[in-house]
C-alpha cells in the first residue's frame, strides 16, 4: 500500500520525496534491527549496571545482626582484625542476598563503615558494663587499679626516657597521668582507638565483600 501525504491526504509513491499535488516534503524514519541492537545491548549492561546506592532501612538491619555478635566478640576476647573484616565483608554478603544489583565498591565501604560504627558502640557499651561488674560486683577496683598505674608508669617512664627536658618542664603532665584522671583518660583514649580500628577495618571488609561478590555475581550473568 501507497503512503498519503501528510498534508493534503493525496497518495504518493514510496520513491518521491516531495507531494506532486501539495509539494511537502515527504520524511520517513525506519528503524531496523541493526539500529536497535545498540539500546538492545544498552539494556543488557543496565541489567548488569554495578549499584551505588544503598537502601538504607535493610542496611541498617543487616549492619545490626552483624554488628552485635563481632561487638560481643571484640569486648569479651579483645579486639581482633579478622572478625572485623569478615564482618563487614558479611554484611554486604547479607544485604546483596536482597539486593536487586551488585553493589560497587564506595557502597561497600559504606554499608561497612555502618557496621563498624554499631560494632564499636556494642563493643564499648559490653567493656563499660563489664568494667562496672567487675570494679562494685566482684570487688575487683584494686586489682584495676593497679593494671592502670602500671601502665601509665611505664608511659610516662618511657616518655621521660625520650625526652627529659620536656619532661622536667611539664611535670604537671606526668603528674596528670599518674592521678585517677590520667587513669580514665587512659580508658577513654583505648576505647576511642579500639572503635576507629573496628571502623577502619570493617570499611575495608565490606569494600572487599562488594568487589568480590559483585564481581562474582556479574561472572554469574554473564555465564
Amino acid at each position: 500500500m501507497d503512503p498519503v501525504c501528510h498534508r493534503c491526504g493525496a497518495m504518493i509513491n514510496t520513491s518521491e520525496i516531495f507531494c506532486a499535488h501539495c509539494g511537502a516534503p515527504q520524511l520517513r524514519f525506519e528503524t531496523s534491527e541493526e539500529q536497535a541492537s545498540p539500546y538492545s545491548g544498552e539494556s543488557n549492561q543496565s541489567s548488569l549496571r554495578v549499584g551505588q546506592s544503598i537502601v538504607w532501612r535493610p542496611a541498617v538491619q543487616t549492619a545490626l545482626m552483624i554488628a552485635l555478635p563481632v561487638g560481643i566478640l571484640s569486648s569479651l576476647l579483645d579486639f581482633g582484625i579478622l572478625w572485623v573484616l569478615a564482618g563487614g565483608f558479611c554484611a554486604v554478603a547479607l544485604y546483596q542476598r536482597k539486593a536487586p544489583a551488585a553493589l560497587n565498591a564506595r557502597a561497600g565501604w559504606r554499608l561497612g563503615m555502618l557496621m563498624g560504627i554499631l560494632a564499636a558502640f556494642f563493643s564499648s557499651i559490653v567493656d563499660g558494663i563489664s568494667m562496672v561488674v567487675e570494679r562494685y560486683g566482684l570487688h575487683h577496683g584494686a586489682a584495676i587499679d593497679q593494671r592502670l598505674a602500671g601502665l601509665t608508669q611505664q608511659m610516662t617512664d618511657q616518655m621521660v626516657h625520650q625526652n627529659p627536658e620536656a619532661a622536667q618542664q611539664i611535670p604537671w603532665f606526668i603528674h596528670f597521668w599518674l592521678s585517677s584522671d590520667g587513669h580514665a583518660a587512659i580508658v577513654l583514649f583505648m576505647s576511642a582507638f579500639a572503635a576507629i580500628m573496628m571502623i577502619a577495618f570493617s570499611t575495608i571488609g565490606g569494600a572487599l565483600g562488594a568487589r568480590v561478590l559483585g564481581a562474582r555475581r556479574r561472572v554469574s550473568i554473564n555465564s
